[in-house]
């Protein structure tokens, strides 16, 4: 077992922790330290999503800020505050070493329905007003002028779901908690150490039911527009991308479709 045994000292030699958030698990250990660790048991204590953009990260976010009804908040930038947020950052130093981050979970999508709701939204004035360096008006200028020089590269695409998983984040499948919403949060919550409350649940997936929040969008510690949630697709990328496309992506990434489960076109 943890540290919590008898022989806690021997554990702690042989498995030294390497970082201070209770999230990321000692290496070559597979045990979970942050497992039914109260969220007021730091004064700051948050529940972190990571994931790479147009995974659905705000969307999870919300649907844990209105579960267990606390602030959400920028989890970088709010070293003080207590709550929920999200970070497209790749694992590092400075997320591991924050002892304010008390759980986590990593979405993850089809890489390239995430490639496809990128597009879409780098379309919108939201983006647009944000990054006013951005000029790419057609999907291929896009994908291979910006996607694979800027994004790719920043978020560490490669390798970014796959450290956080070898680090003892639980996986949240996109594609699953479209299918079905109330399994996946609640087998989430109980893979935290809390017991799920059906009704909460509930309530958390009607509140941030896709649809309405393209219709009225969400305030969160700051308003998100409409513009910002799409239609959430899945296997949908071939309405938006080019064969030209979709085949460069399986073969670029393929080691992270394979990795994850997604089926490649014959």
């Amino acid at each position: 077992m943890s540290g919590t045994t008898s022989d806690a000292g021997d554990y702690a030699t042989h498995y030294p922790r390497h970082w201070k958030s209770p999230i990321f698990n000692p290496p070559r250990s597979f045990w979970n330290d942050s497992y039914g660790l109260a969220l007021n048991s730091h004064p700051a204590g948050k529940i972190v999503v990571f994931g790479l953009p147009k995974s659905g990260n705000v969307w999870v976010k919300s649907l844990i800020v209105d579960y267990f009804q606390i602030a959400p908040v920028e989890p970088i930038l709010d070293v003080a505050k207590p709550g929920a947020g999200i970070t497209h950052r790749p694992f590092d130093r400075h997320i591991g070493m924050r002892e304010d981050f008390l759980h986590g979970v990593c979405i993850i999508r089809d890489p390239r329905d995430l490639v496809s709701s990128f597009y879409k939204y780098t379309q919108t004035h939201r983006f647009r007003s944000a990054r006013p360096e951005f000029h790419y008006d057609d999907v291929r200028s896009f994908y291979y002028d910006w996607f694979l020089s800027r994004s790719v590269g920043a978020h560490k695409f490669l390798t970014h779901s796959e450290e956080y998983a070898r680090l003892g984040v639980p996986i949240l499948r996109y594609e699953e908690l479209r299918k079905n919403g109330a399994r996946e949060l609640e087998r989430l919550l109980l893979r935290w150490g809390f017991a799920p409350d059906q009704k909460r649940i509930a309530a958390a997936l009607a509140e941030n039911d896709i649809d309405k929040l393209r219709s009225e969008g969400k305030q969160l510690e700051k308003p998100i527009s409409s513009e910002h949630f799409r239609a959430g697709g899945v296997g949908t990328y071939a309405d938006v991308l080019p064969d030209e496309i979709i085949k460069d992506i399986e073969e670029r990434f393929e080691r992270i479709l394979l990795r994850w489960g997604y089926t490649l076109r014959q």
